[in-house]
């Protein structure tokens, strides 16, 4: 079985391991920062990623972009 506890910035963070690893019937215990994986739904509600999709739009309305070769694309991407 797991448990997840989210902390905030201003959590006391060895006072919480101190005090997880000394109950009883705890095997273990991880820490991780920013696991946080939003949904697709969440990030395209999010207003900005509204507000990168408009700017994208204008950018490209306003030819304010710069095109890549098929084979700078192929050596990023590992094709």
């Amino acid at each position: 079985m797991e448990i997840k506890i989210s902390l905030d910035e201003y959590a006391d963070v060895p006072f919480i391991k101190k005090l997880l690893s000394q109950i009883k019937g705890i095997t273990s215990f991880e820490l991780s920062e920013n696991d946080k994986t939003d949904s697709w739904k969440e990030i395209e509600k999010s207003d900005e990623f509204k507000k990168l999709i408009e700017q994208s739009r204008n950018e490209i309305k306003n030819e304010e972009y710069v095109e890549y070769s098929d084979k700078l694309i192929d050596s990023i991407f590992k094709k």
